[in-house]
């Protein structure tokens, strides 16, 4: 009997101590880890995907939920009809204007060569009537020199009168040949003027075609802006992943922004853990992380703290709290930690899910 009593007594003592020992170990990691259950499965590249500047019906939806895509890869289809017409609209334009603008250079290119060619030929033959009209000057000088002399002459009786009309007739041809001279330049003058003028004329085509360069320059940015339009019809993957959640069904119309797909990149998860800020003492970048994922009990997976936030969670909740009034329940608030995860097979993991954590502090 007192055998069995010895044994129970060494059998609650263990008990005890085991408990004891156990209980130690406990207190020891809850002072010695970080451990929160506010845990989620995120990724650096989750994205809702959606058409930036372009709306209406979904022609095609090339994938779904669960399947996967590759970067740039064809996600959606919506009908670009009405931006094909408008782009048919501006293609028509601009060659209506080449058109124009061809035929307004033609114009000035040709008007401007037979001006010039016709100046150049008026300009030649006034300098060969400055010739010819000083050659004529210095002739006159010396027939009016000789004219007086025969004048003279024939009044004392020396010549007789023929001579002296003879000189007096040349004089007056040569007179009349150099006003007639002299009224050809001056008919060519008019006509220089009028040339060099219609030359300045062509400026206003030039200013024109300047015109309707810079309204084509306007006109191509728009077709280019168009046919960008169009391939955006086109909705494209910005990332390599997999498809997690398909927003729309074919044959609906859909606007500006509105999300079309959210697709991400298993090798870009990590783990999200808000922590309470009681709970931030000791938990530095760099720390060890045990994981332990809801959906999966029976795996491990590791991680090293990589960033802490510099704000609560709370400060950009969609409605935050109100608390200029000074009437507010006092709750622990909780600092977003990133955890990248090190050991376990990530492949299993799927954005949004749950679990628990131990961070190891210093």
């Amino acid at each position: 009997m007192n055998r069995l009593k010895v044994l129970g007594i060494f059998l609650l003592l263990s008990l005890s101590i085991g408990m004891l020992v156990l209980g130690i170990k406990w207190i020891h990691y809850r002072l010695t880890h970080a451990i929160t259950n506010a845990v989620f499965v995120e990724s650096e590249t989750f994205t809702r995907v959606a058409y930036r500047r372009v709306a209406g019906r979904i022609e095609r939806l090339f994938k779904k939920e669960g399947d996967y895509v590759k970067k740039g890869e064809a996600l959606a289809k919506i009908k670009d009809r009405d931006y094909r017409i408008k782009l048919e609209e501006v293609e028509k334009n601009i060659e209506s204007l080449k058109e124009e603008m061809k035929a307004l250079q033609i114009k000035l290119s040709s008007g401007r060569k037979e001006i010039l060619e016709s100046m150049k030929g008026v300009e030649a033959e006034m300098r060969y009537l400055e010739e010819e009209i000083s050659s004529l000057n210095t002739k006159v000088d010396l027939l009016k020199k000789d004219r007086k002399r025969f004048k003279e002459l024939y009044e004392k009786g020396v010549i007789p009168s023929r001579k002296f009309e003879e000189v007096d007739t040349r004089l007056r041809a040569l007179i009349h040949k150099k006003k007639a001279l002299e009224a050809r330049r001056g008919q060519l003058r008019s006509k220089l003027s009028v040339l060099k003028a219609k030359l300045e004329g062509l400026e206003s085509l030039e200013k024109k075609i300047l015109s309707l360069r810079k309204k084509l320059g306007a006109i191509e940015k728009k077709r280019e802006d168009l046919l960008n339009l169009i391939e955006e019809t086109t909705l494209k993957s910005p990332v390599e992943g997999y498809v997690v959640k398909k927003y729309v069904s074919e044959g609906e119309v859909v606007g500006q922004g509105q999300f079309v797909y959210a697709v991400y990149d298993p090798r870009d998860i990590y783990i999200l853990v808000l922590l309470e800020e009681t709970k931030l003492k000791g938990v530095k970048e760099g720390n060890r992380v045990l994981i332990k994922i809801d959906a999966f009990p029976d795996e491990r997976f590791e991680g090293v703290v990589e960033e802490i936030g510099r704000a609560t969670a709370s400060k950009f909740a969609l409605i935050p709290r109100d608390i200029t009034a000074g009437e507010f329940t006092k709750v622990a608030q909780r600092i977003p930690v990133k955890v990248r995860i090190v050991k376990g097979r990530k492949e299993l993991l799927r954005v949004g899910m749950g679990g628990e954590v131990a961070i190891e502090k210093d």
